[in-house]
């Protein structure tokens, strides 16, 4: 697999034809398959964060789309699981995820557009992959539509940047075509093969045997590509040969078949055996492909030595096409293996060959050509001064700007431990202004949130976090209404309990005492036990009581059910002052009480201070009483019964009278 790392991958169509300086395009491929419809489609600029909406409609009223898929690149979590045991994958997709050393993080960097070119070549022959980028779908149309129009809408940063529209008749499936007119070139060092018919197809394998009708065993250990240019006169140039076989032995033969892989990793048929051997050739053997390695204002590439033996130098060609020798760079014969090119442009595309030269003067044929592209890595500046408003349930964020002038905006991302390695991201689209406004819901104020912005620009180099802020929302949310279950009237008292609240900022509670429509709070401190006594209510008068749990915030939540209930007058009338004179041989009573409520008091009378006889007949409502039923000389005791409106009474002490003779 190490081996697909150092292969170009410029712009992948089926017919593989490069421009040298490309515009960012939609390619959209459908195939009918025995039971499905398989999609497969790359936006050529080798971005990976655009969303990918799927329409599907009836080729018989194509304007009635039906929305099949909405598909973006997997997180970290799904594309473990989607690629399986396919590591190399997982590392191009998340260099930083996935590094282990801050080396290996930093050679991700220098290497960042090596790396989204690997794994785009990786996505077109391996469906998983391109399943991880949301760039594959399969779809089983309904049976009635006998022809299908499919359109891929490309968003990015919520905006409609590409479109396009591919019809099929599904069940219709075409069986890939064979290559043909397969051409093994011999050299010196080996043979060079070449075919037609490659237009249908991604990449090809090549297989070799000793034997015509012998067992073949694959050679390539990765995909081999077709180079193909076109020129700006509209004719297409070819590579003198598609792949190099160079470990034939002089006079030694072999003969080789080829195979095509389409754009959905599909395989097409062997071609017929063609035989291949070594022939004498002065120039040295072709190289392999250089291994290239950008950086922001140098292109470095390194390659294999020459086989050969007598070997004196090498040579360097440049060329802003895929294909061609191009322009030399070095003025004499470079000795080593390496070489860097430091006079590039920043986002241009570069290809480089090496030959090898003998001691006798001559050239190899050129190498493949390699891939430079000159990348600004470099991020922005970390934006400072960050801080939050918190308004209700919204966190109001705000930062300084940082001036860069490929600045492409900011991201925001949130935590609830600021120790956690991985802070969720809140915008998949980087923000142009420096303000951010995250709402959240207003029952999260349990715990903190910690927030911190990055900068972006716009080769996607994004800075290192700000310094994080700290926000906790207010609590606006009560707790759960309590209900009662129990109340009593006893003594002239009132005895309420419910049920505890379980939530973790229980403060108390309050009871609510309700007369007339006046809705009064009796219990002034907050209640820690689930239980209250009101031992003051009013008396004869419907009363509704109610219930509420408070937080440590204050919120109070909605009351309880309702107890609706009445308490009787069961206090006793007072009695100030009873008194008890004769005035003119008759026994005069004074009763005096301050109570409001009274109804009267009833008068009893003994001669020996223990058989008393009621003598008022009806129960007196003024505060005198005229005893004139006595006679002279005797003895008397007196006691009267003071009642109240509740029918409340209390009895007096005992007065004794003597009425003169």
């Amino acid at each position: 697999m190490k081996y697909l790392f150092v292969l170009l991958f410029a712009v992948c169509l089926p017919t593989l034809v490069f421009a040298a300086a490309p515009e960012p395009g939609l390619v959209l491929e459908v195939k009918s398959a025995a039971d499905a419809v398989k999609l497969r489609w790359l936006v050529t600029d080798k971005h990976f964060d655009y969303t990918y909406v799927l329409l599907r409609a009836d080729a018989k009223t194509p304007d009635q789309k039906q929305e099949l898929a909405r598909l973006k690149m997997s997180d970290f979590a799904t594309a473990k699981t989607i690629l399986g045991d396919n590591e190399a994958a997982l590392k191009l997709m998340f260099p930083f995820k996935t590094a282990k050393s801050q080396a290996e993080m930093n050679q991700s960097l220098a290497q960042n557009d090596n790396r989204l070119n690997m794994l785009l070549y990786l996505s077109v022959v391996e469906p998983s992959v391109a399943t991880a980028l949301g760039q594959y779908y399969e779809d089983k149309p309904p049976a009635d539509m006998k022809a299908v129009l499919y359109t891929m809408d490309v968003y990015s940063r919520g905006e409609l940047v590409h479109t396009k529209t591919r019809g099929i008749a599904p069940g219709i499936v075409k069986q890939l075509p064979m290559l043909w007119d397969v051409q093994a070139h011999r050299f010196d060092w080996g043979v060079g093969l070449k075919w037609q018919g490659y237009e249908p197809y991604t990449a090809f394998n090549i297989y070799r045997s000793g034997e015509y009708d012998g067992e073949y065993e694959k050679i390539n250990t990765a995909p081999v590509q077709v180079q193909v240019s076109k020129n700006a006169n509209g004719t297409i140039d070819v590579a003198p040969y598609f792949y190099s076989d160079t470990t034939l032995k002089k006079g030694a033969f072999a003969f080789y078949k080829v195979q095509g892989v389409d754009f959905f990793a599909d395989s097409g048929p062997e071609t017929i055996p063609v035989l291949g051997m070594v022939k004498i050739d002065e120039r040295p053997a072709p190289l392999r492909r250089p291994e290239m390695k950008s950086g922001e204002t140098s292109i470095s590439m390194t390659w294999e030595p020459s086989p050969d033996t007598d070997i004196v130098g090498y040579n360097v060609y440049r060329t802003l096409r895929y294909e061609g020798k191009g322009e030399k760079l070095n003025k004499g014969l470079i000795a080593g293996t390496s070489f860097t090119d430091a006079d590039v442009q920043v986002d241009l595309n570069y290809f480089y060959s090496i030959t090898a030269v003998n001691k006798g003067g001559y050239e190899s044929l050129p190498s493949l050509n390699g891939q430079g592209l000159a990348k600004d890595a470099t991020p922005p500046q970390v934006p400072q001064g960050s801080a939050a408003e918190v308004v209700e349930a919204e966190v109001h964020l705000h930062w300084g700007e940082v001036l860069a002038e490929d600045l492409l905006g900011y991201r925001i991302y949130r935590t609830m431990s600021v120790n956690d390695p991985d802070w969720a991201l809140l915008n998949n689209d980087p923000v142009q202004d420096t303000a951010f406004v995250d709402v959240l819901t207003k029952n999260l104020s349990r715990y903190p949130y910690y927030y911190r912005v990055t900068s972006v620009d716009t080769h996607h180099n994004e800075s290192e976090p700000s310094a994080f802020v700290k926000v906790k929302l207010p609590d606006v949310t009560p707790p759960k209404s309590p209900s009662i279950s129990g109340s009593s009237v006893r003594a002239g008292q009132v005895a309420l309990t419910w049920d505890q609240i379980q939530s973790y900022d229980l403060a108390g509670f309050y009871v609510y005492r309700e007369v007339a429509g006046q809705k009064l709070k009796v219990s002034q401190n907050l209640l820690i036990n689930p239980s209250f006594v009101d031992a003051n209510p009013p008396v004869d008068i419907p009363i509704i009581y109610t219930v509420v749990a408070v937080d440590e915030t204050g919120n109070e939540s909605e009351p309880s059910s309702t107890v609706n209930l009445s308490v009787r007058d069961h206090v006793k009338p007072q009695i100030s002052s009873f008194r008890a004179a004769v005035t003119k041989g008759e026994v005069i009573l004074a009763i005096v009480s301050k109570d409001t409520d009274l109804a009267g008091f009833d008068v009893f009378r003994s001669h020996n201070n223990r058989d008393f006889l009621k003598i008022s007949h009806a129960r007196i409502k003024e505060t005198q009483f005229v005893d004139a039923r006595v006679k002279k000389g005797k003895r008397y005791f007196y006691k009267v019964v003071l009642w109240d409106k509740a029918a409340n009474n209390t009895e007096s002490t005992v007065r004794e009278v003597r009425v003169p003779k």
